[in-house]
């Protein structure tokens, strides 16, 4: 079973041109390591939205076992990455259910028995991963209704332990990640009372994405878990 890794970076104020010089280096050569299968280095946007955020990026790799993205989170290749940030989060975490693709492949589809849908411990704390690619012509109509599926998410915070707005490349390619306290909280904010099924229909009445991906995980651990709460994940 895969293992996926997500390492919430925070730079402080000098070392922030390095850290967006990084993210163009690993674009031009993505990093390599035993063991990794799938890896994305993003940058943030401000409340999930278009203004980026230079002090926060997301590096997400998925892994053969726990051991090899540990000793490569630790090793001398990732250590200028680490340079200049004041806090590093890292979530450990397992594929229970996932489907669609990312970059042409699901990275998250061989780590979970076939037809897994829900996670083995209903009570233990659940991230959930959604990415994709929007199509030119529906970009004005996504990004108009991003703040109102923002709203929704956070009206849920007493729930939401963290959540942040990433993406590879601004305004086109978006990906959200949260972490939720359990089964029930998730299926809470996904079915009932936020209308997130209504959002889920309109992306496809309206097409807006050319690509897209959706994706659930138990939480295995969290190394230093961010202060921020999440209204306030991917701001200063």
């Amino acid at each position: 079973m895969s293992i996926v890794t997500v390492s919430v970076l925070h730079y402080r104020p000098a070392a922030r041109f390095r850290a967006f010089a990084n993210m163009g280096r690993v674009l031009m050569r993505p990093f390599t390591a035993d063991g990794l299968r799938f890896g994305k280095l993003m940058g943030s946007g401000r409340n999930f939205g278009l203004i980026p955020n230079l002090s926060t990026y997301v590096y997400m790799g998925v892994w053969d076992t726990e051991q090899q993205a540990g000793q490569f989170l630790n090793s001398p290749s990732f250590a200028p990455f680490l340079e200049g940030t004041d806090s590093v989060s890292t979530l450990y975490l397992t594929p229970y259910h996932a489907h669609g693709l990312w970059d042409g492949v699901n990275p998250f589809g061989d780590g979970r028995p076939q037809g897994a849908t829900c996670p083995p411990n209903p009570d233990a704390p659940v991230a959930v991963l959604t990415r994709a690619t929007i199509r030119l012509g529906a970009l004005p109509d996504f990004w108009r209704h991003v703040p109102a599926a923002r709203q929704r998410l956070l009206d849920h915070k007493d729930n939401l332990l963290f959540a942040i707005g990433v993406g590879e490349a601004p305004v086109v390619q978006q990906c959200t990640i949260s972490v939720w306290r359990n089964r029930a909280a998730v299926e809470q904010f996904a079915y009932r009372q936020s209308g997130h099924k209504e959002v889920v229909r309109r992306t496809r009445d309206r097409r807006w994405y050319s690509e897209e991906l959706f994706a659930r995980f138990s939480v295995l651990r969290w190394d230093n878990p961010p202060v921020a709460m999440a209204s306030d994940a991917g701001s200063e």
